[in-house]
């Protein structure tokens, strides 16, 4: 799942009627400034070891406490601009990645989640860090898990987890019935064309579309929410920016990717969270009404942590509880390490 770039589930809920989307005769609505950054500026790439290309992009404080973003499913470094004034208030470099297949970076056939904190530690050492933190947002739950099982204990001093999807053995009870079906079956089953046909009835997916037309349709999709926290969160023209944003490099390159990552986050994780090192503090965050990644799989995973987890809980949704407490978030992180 993905905050920004995940919302297949409220188009196909029973929070808004669901009519094939057409592209608008003539965009009315042209968006207005966004407040967040959505430029490749502060993007770039770095060569893999074994020939693959990571892109990555950086916000904040380029001279901060640096923290790697691991992006939700479907998602994209530019996720991160969320966190650009906020970092540079508290003093915070986020440096956020693309997975593989995703935006500016190559595909990697036959990966595991264990092999993406390889890609995570290359890039530490590219960019000279000597220490840093881990961020898991969503769909990016389980590379976070990862991180924390698979990198330096010397480097890695925090890891955070918001509304993060956790092993398919927890269950889906509490789910909306798209994700209950994508987590149980639907993902770990699923195919490309399958794929490309669910995101594609959401308007962000049809790049197709220009940006405008894109924009038009979102907000006339957004407005039919009823869930009072949803609203506030989605339906802000500067939110709905930076998804349209992201999400044109989440489908950059196709929807192999999106698929893959799916299929993957539904297989055994080659690890156990139980085993995951007891001196490392893991923040996990988690909303009472989320129904995209329900609160079940915070308190399971915050079980099988014991006492190195710190669970918090606040009655919000998939979005509201990132987007609400997102400068929390990096407090929190940066008390930690």
């Amino acid at each position: 799942m993905s905050w920004i770039s995940d919302l297949g589930a409220y188009f196909l809920s029973s929070n808004t009627k669901n009519p094939l989307i057409r592209a608008p005769a003539a965009s009315t609505n042209k968006p207005p400034k966004c407040k967040y950054r959505l430029d490749n500026d502060s993007s770039n790439t770095v060569a893999l070891p074994d020939g693959r290309i990571l892109g990555y992009a950086q916000y904040g404080s380029q001279t901060g406490q640096p923290i790697l973003y691991l992006h939700g499913l479907p998602g994209s470094r530019v996720e991160a601009a969320s966190l650009h004034d906020i970092g540079l208030e508290l003093g915070v470099r986020i440096i956020a990645t693309d997975r593989p297949g995703y935006g500016w970076s190559s595909p990697h056939p036959g990966r595991t989640l264990l092999d993406f904190p390889k890609d995570l530690e290359h890039l530490a050492k590219h960019l000279e860090l000597d220490t840093y933190s881990v961020l898991g947002v969503s769909g990016g739950g389980p590379y976070a898990l990862a991180s924390a099982a698979a990198l330096p204990r010397e480097k890695l001093k925090c890891v955070s987890i918001v509304c993060g999807i956790g092993p398919t053995d927890i269950g889906m009870s509490g789910a909306n019935w798209v994700n209950w079906i994508g987590f149980t079956f639907g993902w770990r089953y699923s195919f490309v064309a399958a794929i490309r046909w669910f995101f594609r009835l959401e308007p962000a997916a049809r790049l197709e579309l220009t940006d405008e037309e894109r924009f038009e349709l979102h907000m006339q999709r957004m407005s039919r929410l009823t869930n009072e926290k949803d609203l506030e969160v989605l339906n802000d023209a500067d939110f709905a920016q930076l998804f349209l944003r992201t999400a044109r490099e989440s489908y950059r390159q196709g929807f192999d990717a999106v698929t893959d990552d799916g299929r993957l986050i539904c297989l055994d994780y080659g690890f156990r969270i139980e085993d995951i090192r007891s001196d490392l503090p893991v923040h996990l965050w988690y909303g009472k009404q989320d129904a995209h990644v329900p609160l079940n799989h915070g308190q399971q995973i915050a079980a099988r942590l014991g006492d190195r987890a710190q669970l918090r809980v606040e009655d919000d949704t998939h979005a509201s509880i990132w987007l609400k407490w997102k400068e929390e978030v990096l407090k929190d992180m940066i008390k930690s390490t």
